[in-house]
């Protein structure tokens, strides 16, 4: 009578081994990385607790010293990487020159395998060329889970050698909030089959070499679409993206020696100089346990805040001929204000309720939440209107009128970058520790004008004293 139990957590354990987050890793962004940039993106990859990166590489470019570095790395870190192959911005992979790199890399210590011990092999588009993975597979055993999003799911899966899918459809279109209709549409086509669900926190790109001009919704989309996760529970999950600072959804930290992919791209400015988003990784360990864990209780090493929004009010300065949404993908477009609100949005990891507040140019506004955790613990979510105000920002945690954590923001401009209005976000987080110490960090590597990082903690003398003035109690 044991035997069955035993059975039963057996498949339990097995399929909470077999869920993964990734990240997208963009190849090309990294080809002046050291091998010290490398050990600083796959730690901070790991301190998120993400299980590998998903190395998007394109044909006919010269990648095999970065991803010999990038192998080498991940092994002495105790990482993993898999390969996703790019059919569109270098065009079509040769079959053979798929077959070459997969067998060179797919036998590493650091590939990621699926489930079944063989090596998961992605890629970005390349439908056209689905009829060269059964011979592919023939030579590379693998698991063959692409992101063909060009086709319905269930064209893609009338392809023999598929043996999951990936979506990219991490945005939602126009001013629609986040939901899982895309998501439902590929996990009942492949009943049971593994599915990649697409996570993202933003979307901003100006690039008039590609010809890409346009925003998608972001605002809330990061603490929405993680709780898309945690009800879709699909089998893997991959963020969109760590370093692809163009698409402004980079999660990982900002190089600036990677920066010249704008001047490559001939955007009319850099939009992501100064614009550190290595905040919205701080929660990454807590939702990541409570994905792979369903039903289990998440540990909370330090509670804190995480915040973000865009530097420059939508009325200030011009739009640049940005468009929310794209006509490239025979989308309505809006007008970009319509799609992304002049709002600070704002997440707090905590073990019981607390209260927030906002101060832009020292105007105090108490916040409130929008989306709060069954029962007190848990991630608590919510938004405020900036009112058009300017000035520096700052959110502040407190519970009991006790003072928790605060994050000090970049400051809300008019002043724009060649008087075009960066449709970015600043992404900050303030940590409590409990100690009586506080500390500044930057945690975007090279750049340093982007320090995002504040562990402040009850018992600061100054934080405490505008506390007070704050509740009337000095």
């Amino acid at each position: 009578m044991l035997l069955l139990p035993l059975l039963v957590l057996s498949a339990c354990v097995c399929h909470a081994q077999a869920k993964g987050v990734f990240a997208h890793f963009m190849l090309g962004n990294s080809d002046n990385y050291t091998k010290a940039d490398w050990r600083q993106d796959i730690q901070a990859a790991k301190d998120a607790h993400l299980d590998a990166f998903a190395l998007n590489t394109g044909w006919g470019i010269n990648t095999r010293d970065l991803l010999d570095d990038a192998f080498s790395i991940a092994d002495e870190v105790g990482f993993k990487l898999f390969l996703s192959l790019d059919y569109s911005g270098d065009g079509h992979w040769p079959e053979d020159q798929v077959v070459n790199v997969l067998k060179a890399y797919t036998n590493k210590t650091a590939y990621y395998r699926h489930r079944d011990d063989k090596p998961l092999v992605s890629t970005f588009e390349g439908a056209q060329a689905a009829g060269d993975w059964q011979g592919i597979k023939k030579k590379v055993d693998c698991v063959f889970i692409p992101d063909w999003s060009s086709l319905e799911p269930k064209v893609s899966l009338g392809r023999a050698a598929v043996d999951g899918l990936m979506s990219w459809s991490a945005w939602p279109e126009g001013t629609h909030d986040s939901n899982t209709t895309v998501d439902k549409k590929y996990m009942d086509a492949l009943d049971g089959k593994p599915y990649i669900m697409p996570v993202s926190p933003w979307f901003y790109t100006n690039m008039e070499r590609y010809h890409k001009n346009w925003v998608w919704k972001g605002d809330d989309i990061w603490y929405k679409r993680w709780e898309e996760v945690l009800e879709m529970d699909p089998e893997y999950v991959e963020i969109i993206s760590w370093n692809d600072y163009g698409e402004s959804h980079y999660i990982g930290p900002i190089h600036e020696r990677s920066l010249n992919v704008f001047d490559d791209a001939e955007a009319p400015y850099d939009y992501a100089k100064g614009m550190p988003h290595d905040g919205w990784r701080a929660f990454l360990p807590y939702v990541i346990e409570l994905y792979k864990n369903p039903g289990r209780d998440a540990k909370i090493e330090n509670e804190g805040i995480v915040s973000w929004y865009r530097v420059n009010p939508s009325s200030v300065c011009s739009d640049g001929k940005t468009t929310g949404n794209t006509e490239t993908q025979a989308q309505k477009t809006y007008k970009p204000e319509e799609v992304l609100q002049d709002k600070i949005f704002y997440s707090a990891l905590l073990e019981e309720p607390a209260d927030i507040t906002v101060s832009i140019g020292g105007d105090n506004k108490t916040a409130t939440w929008d989306d709060k955790p069954d029962g007190s613990k848990g991630i608590y979510h919510g938004s405020i209107d900036t009112g058009k105000k300017l000035g520096e920002v700052v959110v502040t945690l407190s519970r009991d009128k006790q003072f928790l954590a605060q994050m000090k923001g970049k400051t809300i401009t008019d002043k724009c970058d060649r008087n075009l209005t960066n449709w970015n976000a600043w992404v900050g987080n303030a940590t409590s520790t409990g100690e009586l110490a506080a500390k500044h960090s930057s945690s975007s590597g090279d750049d340093k004008d982007s320090s995002s990082t504040r562990v402040v903690v009850g018992g600061l003398l100054q934080a405490a004293v505008v506390w007070m003035v704050f509740f009337n109690l000095a």
